[in-house]
C-alpha cells in the first residue's frame, strides 16, 4: 500500500539483463549481503508503491530463488537479448494487465545495478509526476545527463509502449524534456557492468 501522504504509483524493476561483461548475474551481486535485485524490490516497497514488478529474463530462475517470497509479481521478457526496450515492454505489460491498478496511476521505471538508489529518491521521482510534470527523471550531475530511475505518468505509457527493442526510455524523457523534472541523483552514474566497478563499490559476487 501507498505511504499516507504519497501519489499512487507503481515500480517496474528491470532486472533482465545477460550480465556478459560482469560474467555472472549482475542481480546476484550482493551489498551488505543482500543480492542487489532483492534490494531493489525492498526500495520500491518502502519508498510506498502499490505494486512492484520484477522483469526477468537472463538468468531468471537464479533471479526467482533469490527473491523467494518477496511481495513482486514477476514477468519474464523471453526476448531479453534483443535489448532494454523489450523488458520495458514486458514491464509496462504486467502493469496494464493488473486489473487493480488505477488508471491514472504512475510507473517508477529503475535498475537493479544502480545501488544506491534510496526509496526517497523513488518518491520524490513519484511526487513530481503527482505535481504535473509528465515524467520525472534522475539528474546525474552537472554535465546534464539524466536518465533512471525515472516516473511517468499514465498518459506516457503509450509512448514507452512504442518503442523499439534496443532502446531503453530516454527518448520518451527527450521528447518532454521541456516538462521533464529533474531529482539529483549523483550516484546513478555508479552502477555495476564488471568486475572492476563490483570491487570499486565495495560489493560482492553472488
Amino acid at each position: 500500500m501507498s505511504s499516507v501522504g504519497a501519489p499512487g504509483f507503481s515500480v517496474v524493476v528491470l532486472a533482465a539483463g545477460g550480465s556478459s561483461r560482469l560474467g555472472s548475474p549482475k542481480q546476484l551481486v550482493r551489498l551488505a549481503g543482500e543480492p542487489l535485485v532483492c534490494r531493489a524490490a525492498r526500495l520500491a516497497h518502502e519508498s510506498g508503491a502499490r505494486s512492484v514488478v520484477v522483469v526477468t529474463g537472463g538468468a531468471a530462475e537464479a533471479v526467482a530463488e533469490a527473491l523467494g517470497d518477496a511481495r513482486v509479481r514477476l514477468a519474464f521478457n523471453a526476448g531479453w537479448a534483443e535489448g532494454p526496450g523489450t523488458s520495458l515492454h514486458t514491464g509496462i505489460e504486467a502493469l496494464l494487465a493488473d486489473a487493480f491498478r488505477p488508471r491514472e496511476e504512475s510507473t517508477v521505471l529503475m535498475l537493479c545495478d544502480q545501488p544506491f538508489v534510496t526509496p526517497e529518491h523513488l518518491r520524490t521521482l513519484a511526487e513530481c509526476v503527482a505535481q504535473g510534470h509528465p515524467a520525472a527523471a534522475s539528474a546525474y550531475g552537472g554535465d546534464g545527463g539524466f536518465g533512471v530511475p525515472a516516473a511517468f505518468a499514465a498518459e506516457l505509457l503509450p509512448e514507452l509502449l512504442a518503442l523499439g527493442g534496443h532502446q531503453g526510455a530516454k527518448p520518451v524523457l527527450m521528447r518532454h524534456r521541456e516538462h521533464l523534472a529533474l531529482v539529483p541523483f549523483a550516484e546513478g552514474l555508479l552502477d555495476v557492468d564488471t568486475p572492476a566497478d563490483v570491487e570499486r563499490l565495495g560489493l560482492k559476487l553472488g
